[in-house]
């Protein structure tokens, strides 16, 4: 079975990236601001992040 998608709420969200991307070997695939609605979206996933 895969995961395709699953959403986290963190506090501290580059603590998190650190830990999926150091201790886990995730990658950040890609990171999108928000500044009107104050937050951030991050992307990881292992490997290329597929278009679909």
């Amino acid at each position: 079975m895969r995961r395709l998608r699953t959403m986290l709420r963190v506090g501290n969200l580059q603590h998190s990236i650190d830990v999926y991307t150091q201790v886990l070997g995730i990658n950040l695939l890609r990171q999108k601001d928000y500044p009107d609605g104050e937050f951030t979206i991050a992307f990881l996933g292992y490997g290329e992040e597929s278009p679909d």
